[in-house]
C-alpha cells in the first residue's frame, strides 16, 4: 500500500512535534558583518566610508584596495626584532535587492551559544541535538521579506517598512600565533542601533519547559550577533516573545496580553 503525503502535511507533522519561540527584536548596539567583501561590497566601502562617487575613481580605488590593501602585509618597526604582521580587510553584511539580512544559521548558532552557557546541554541529556539537527528558523512578520527565502531574517528600519540603514566602522586588534604577535585591521559593515527583525525558532522540546526556553531567550540578547562580539556589538531587546510548547499553554504575546 502506498500513501503519498504533501509538503504542507509533513511541515505540520513537524509543527505538531516542535515548540516554536517566536520574537520581534531591536538592536542595542550596532550587528557587524563578518562576510569579506566581494567587488561590489569594495565599491560600497569606497562609496559610502571613503565618500568616492565617481565611477572611475571608484574602479580604480576598489582595484587599489584588492592589489595593495587587503590582506597581510609586514608591519614590523625598522628598528624592532620582532616580526609582526598587519591583517586588513573588508567585511560586508549579506544582503540582496531586498537589502541585509542575517541567516538562519547564525540564529541557530547563537541560541546554542546561550543554551550551552545555562548548562541546558548538560542537565537535558539529547537537547543539543534538539536544537541543532532537529531546529529549524525562519523569518516571519517584518523580516519575512521574500517568502521564497523564509530562511533569510532580513534587518528592517525603526519603522519595519524599509530596509535597515548601514554604515563602516574600523575595528582593531591584536593575536598571538606561532609566528609571533598580529594585528587586525577590519573596515566593517555595520546595522545601526534600533534596527528591527523577527523570527520563529521550532525544535523538538525534549523535557524543557517553558522557562527553560524563556531563560534561552533572555541570555540570546546578551550572547548577541554578528561579528565583533568582544566590542560588545550585536546585542538586542526582544521587544515581542510567544513561546508555545505541544501540549502546554503559550505564554502570551504583549498584544494578546493588551487585548
Amino acid at each position: 500500500m502506498k500513501v503519498k503525503f504533501s509538503l504542507k502535511e509533513l511541515r505540520e507533522s513537524y509543527e505538531e512535534k516542535t515548540a516554536v519561540i517566536r520574537v520581534e527584536c531591536e538592536l542595542a548596539t550596532e550587528i557587524v558583518g563578518g562576510v569579506p567583501a566581494d567587488k561590489e561590497g569594495l565599491r560600497a566601502f569606497a562609496k559610502f566610508h571613503l565618500g568616492i562617487t565617481s565611477e572611475k575613481e571608484l574602479d580604480a580605488a576598489v582595484e587599489r584596495m584588492q592589489k595593495e590593501e587587503i590582506g597581510e602585509r609586514d608591519a614590523t618597526p625598522e628598528l624592532g626584532e620582532l616580526s609582526e604582521k598587519v591583517t586588513y580587510g573588508v567585511n560586508i553584511i549579506r544582503r540582496d535587492e531586498n537589502g541585509p539580512w542575517i541567516g538562519d544559521w547564525m540564529i541557530k548558532a547563537h541560541y546554542k551559544q546561550a543554551a550551552s552557557r545555562l548548562k541546558i546541554f548538560i542537565e537535558h541529556k539529547g537537547s543539543k541535538g534538539d536544537f541543532a539537527e532537529a531546529g529549524n528558523v525562519r523569518a516571519i512578520g517584518i523580516s519575512l521579506v521574500d517568502p521564497s527565502h523564509p530562511e533569510r531574517i532580513y534587518l528592517r528600519d525603526a519603522s519595519g517598512k524599509k530596509p535597515a540603514k548601514t554604515h563602516f566602522r574600523e575595528f582593531r586588534g591584536r593575536v598571538g600565533g606561532p609566528q609571533g604577535m598580529k594585528s587586525i585591521i577590519h573596515n566593517s559593515e555595520c546595522a545601526e542601533v534600533g534596527t528591527r527583525f523577527a523570527f520563529e525558532y521550532r525544535l523538538l522540546p525534549s523535557n524543557l519547559k517553558t522557562d527553560d526556553f524563556r531563560q534561552v531567550v533572555a541570555m540570546g540578547m546578551i550572547v548577541g550577533l554578528g561579528s565583533a562580539k568582544a566590542f560588545e556589538c550585536g546585542k538586542y531587546l526582544v521587544r515581542d516573545c510567544e513561546i508555545e510548547i505541544p501540549g502546554l499553554k503559550a505564554v502570551p504575546s504583549k498584544k494578546e496580553k493588551a487585548a
